[in-house]
């Protein structure tokens, strides 16, 4: 009987056992550089909190109503959803899906309610 490193040609030895071959499929994926993906997070998390901040002041100061401020927040949250580059098609018909599950949404007519 022979052990890992043996004869290639032995009939009782399993193809491709002990053999280093490159990973596929998901465990092809580079490693991920956390402290980049944290930084990512954290500046996209910052100019959402800025642009809703905006919206929200827009709002408070009646420079745009409610509809419009629902607009702009489906908007905002839909583009940081999506990949950079995104087909703008899509993107619509997305901001267009969300805006009909939210149309009668009580929360959110509530929260975008002047107080």
């Amino acid at each position: 009987m022979t052990h890992a490193g043996g004869d290639p040609d032995d009939p009782m030895r399993i193809g491709g056992v002990g053999r280093t071959q490159r990973p596929e499929g998901p465990e092809a994926a580079g490693a991920v550089d956390v402290e980049q993906a944290q930084g990512i997070e954290a500046s996209s998390g910052a100019a959402a909190a800025q642009s809703t901040d905006a919206i929200a002041d827009a709002l408070a100061t009646g420079a745009i109503d409610a509809a419009e401020a629902r607009a702009a927040l489906i908007e905002q949250v839909v583009r940081a959803q999506v990949p950079a580059g995104a087909d703008p098609a899509f993107v619509a018909e997305l901001q267009a899906e969300v805006a009909a599950l939210l149309e009668s949404d009580p929360l959110l007519e509530a929260l975008l309610r002047p107080g």
